[in-house]
């Protein structure tokens, strides 16, 4: 057997046994700070954690983390209907090496990093590159790194919600549970916190900009801002339970990011069907993601299709590519009716999209939901354009049973609607487009509708606006479809398995296991605990040498010793075993004396599990040591004559034995 002993530096560890309740997002989560991370980089530098103040427990070594592109996608920025994609929809991305959103990939931290940031080093290289930078040639492009913490089994203790997206972290939440995920009648709600709705504003001024535009600046004084999506962030923005209009402090999309054009799967804002004094007002563009976003109803008055069109569905979606669900593009308005902030125009923005949700649990009991819906429209708006739905997020659950208590959602939201001043249309949104579920197992309920299109006063209710499509869903993807997780504990992300066994053979504690086929596997670790949950490695094997450990260093570390085998395949994989349990044998285990009260002569007998020598203490109750022997105990009952009582003086006596489990003690009463 070829042994390569280790230290005893504390290993990679799946959770301690036990459950936890969770009260609110476990995740924490770093902004990018390196520009660009190469294919197969170790390491690279992160954000501060503590500018969002999104998580509170920093990276620690062996921390698992989630890194993921959210945005970056290039457009075709021209101010025809080929804006977006080319192809003369008005929307949509360019597919070329660029498109970088929806990358992710879970690694293994190999440092601690502070919540202020710095450099992070990981176990093994990076299968995809990362890009972050800010609005330029192109919208900006942003990942984010999101420490991903390991549970036992976890129960729900209120709904759990994910940090909005605030443009550089937030939107995801992600969860690993080795044993059962309670819900507990409570939600996993990520609705609203993925992709910002463009933000609206009322304009009343003289504009140059002409009503068949698709791209304009934000500060033309005419037309919608467009929503934000894979491919950048707009100038005015709206997130979910906002009252006030938000500025990026960029026009963040190429050409602009106002007017119909979709840039990417955001809506596209409202291109007002008068500019010279912005009031002919139309609705703003839905969100997409599985589904594509419905378009904005038609110009008041002149009864133009100048709508937002709807942001397109991400195609290159699959269960280890998702990214969060599209903003609606804002309606054009001049009045600035509905509220909040009556006046400014807020009320026609657009609304958010949802964000990702990713379960890992061996089982999920109790009934409950996971919600990645866009957010709900505006409905207080009356003669100006409302905006555009949000588009359904994406989620992604992977469990060992088929879940019949939990309800799984990423609906797309509705296009906000207006009553046109109770006199005439005014453009409604279109509906949000459907967003993406993934399991591998059969859930209660499944929905990814598409959001309804907004209605406004008239016989023709919806005024051109479209309702959003249907997105994606599938029960029966396959674990190896999702993104290469690098701790395997419970078995549910591997068809490999891994089984140990322990036993006493001639007084040694000897640990076999079975794995998979030698070729597949760099390495066996021997690991060893004392409480079951802090894991030392205590041997190294190779995967040529028989699978089996004599632990010759166990001695009388514990009565109760954990062994564990913990496999690294040759793909980085690193596979635990299940967790064995041995008793180990104790000297004095029982002790009698008697007779008891003695005038004198008395007999001890007391029972050990092993051969050893046993110190055996007779004191005084002033604690005076007044007689001590060493023992050679044998396995099973041993009788040692406790002569030395004939000499004392009559009083009470304590006897001791300490085995090394602790001290046994016997009071005895001497009466000559």
């Amino acid at each position: 057997m070829l042994l390569l002993f280790a230290g005893r530096a504390m290993a990679q560890s799946c959770p301690a046994a036990g459950s936890t309740t969770l009260y609110s997002y476990p995740n924490t989560y770093y902004p990018a700070l390196q520009a660009t991370v190469n294919v197969g980089a170790t390491s690279l530098v992160i954000g501060n954690a503590s500018t969002s103040g999104y998580g509170a427990t920093p990276i620690a070594a062996y921390d698992i983390v989630l890194i993921i592109q959210m945005q970056g996608a290039q457009l075709n920025a021209v101010n025809t209907a080929s804006y977006g994609d080319g192809t003369g929809t008005g929307s949509g991305y360019l597919n070329n090496t660029n498109l970088m959103a929806g990358h992710m990939e879970y690694a293994v931290a190999m440092n601690a990093v502070p919540l202020t940031g710095g450099t992070l080093s990981l176990q093994t290289g990076l299968t995809y590159a990362y890009k972050n930078s800010a609005f330029g040639t192109d919208g900006q492009y942003r990942y984010q790194i999101i420490r991903v913490p390991l549970y036992n089994n976890l129960i729900l203790g209120a709904n759990i919600r994910p940090p909005e997206w605030n443009g550089t972290v937030g939107g995801v939440v992600d969860l690993y549970v080795d044993g059962a995920l309670n819900m507990s009648g409570f939600s996993i709600d990520a609705s609203g916190t993925g992709f910002r709705g463009g933000g609206g504003k009322a304009w009343s001024g003289a504009s140059t900009n002409t009503n068949t535009d698709f791209i304009a600046a934000y500060n033309n004084k005419s037309g919608g801002s467009k929503g934000e999506g894979i491919a950048g962030t707009p100038y005015y923005l709206d997130s979910v339970n906002s009252t006030a209009l938000f500025s990026s402090g960029v026009d963040g999309y190429p050409g602009g990011s106002y007017d119909r054009g979709a840039p990417g799967n955001a809506g596209g804002g409202s291109t007002d069907g008068l500019m010279s004094n912005n009031s002919n007002n139309a609705g703003g563009g839905g969100g997409g993601n599985g589904g594509t976003g419905g378009g904005g109803g038609n110009s008041w008055n002149s009864n133009l299709p100048t709508g937002g069109r709807g942001g397109t569905l991400f195609a290159q979606q699959s269960p280890s590519r998702l990214v969060m669900g599209g903003g609606g593009g804002a309606g054009s308005s001049d009045g600035g009716t509905g509220s909040p902030n009556p006046g400014s125009g807020y009320a026609s923005s657009g609304a958010p999209g949802g964000g990702i949700v990713i379960i890992t649990a061996s089982s999920i009991t109790g009934t409950g939901s996971v919600l990645a819906n866009g957010a709900a429209p505006n409905t207080t708006v009356l003669n100006d354009g409302s905006g555009g739905g949000g588009a359904g997020g994406s989620i992604l659950v992977i469990t060992g049973a088929n879940s019949p208590g939990l309800t799984v959602n990423a609906k797309g939201s509705a296009g906000a609607s207006n009553t046109g001043g109770g006199s005439a249309a005014h453009g409604p949104g279109g509906g949000g487009g459907g967003g993406i579920i993934y399991s591998n197992k059969t859930l209660a309920a499944v929905s990814v509708t598409g959001g309804a299109a907004g209605t406004t006063f008239g016989a023709s209710p919806n005024y051109n606006a479209t309702a959003g499509s249907g997105g994606v869903s599938s029960q029966t993807i396959n674990v190896t479809q999702i993104p290469h997780f690098p701790i395997i504990c419970n078995g549910l992300l591997t068809t490999q398995s891994l089984t140990a066994s322990a036993s006493h053979e001639n007084n040694t504690i000897v640990i076999r296991w079975q794995g998979i086929t030698a070729d597949e596997v760099e390495g066996y670790e021997v690991q060893r605990s004392l409480d079951s949950t802090g894991f030392a490695t205590i041997a190294t094997v190779s995967p040529e040498a028989p699978e089996a450990y004599a632990d010759l260093t166990a001695g009388n570390t514990a009565r109760v010793i954990y062994y564990r085998i913990r496999e690294k395949n040759v793909n980085g994989n690193l596979v635990y075993s299940n967790i064995v349990v041995i008793d180990q044998p104790t000297a004095a285990t029982e002790m009698i004396v008697a007779p008891n009260p003695t005038t004198g002569p008395a007999t001890l007998r007391f029972t050990s599990d092993l051969r050893a020598s046993v110190p055996i203490s007779l004191y005084d109750l002033t604690g005076r040591l007044i007689w001590r022997r060493q023992y050679p105990a044998n396995p099973g009952m041993n009788v040692l004559s406790l002569d030395v009582l004939q000499k004392l003086p009559n009083g009470i006596y304590i006897l001791q034995a300490t085995g090394d489990k602790g001290v046994i003690s016997v009071r005895i009463t001497l009466i000559h």
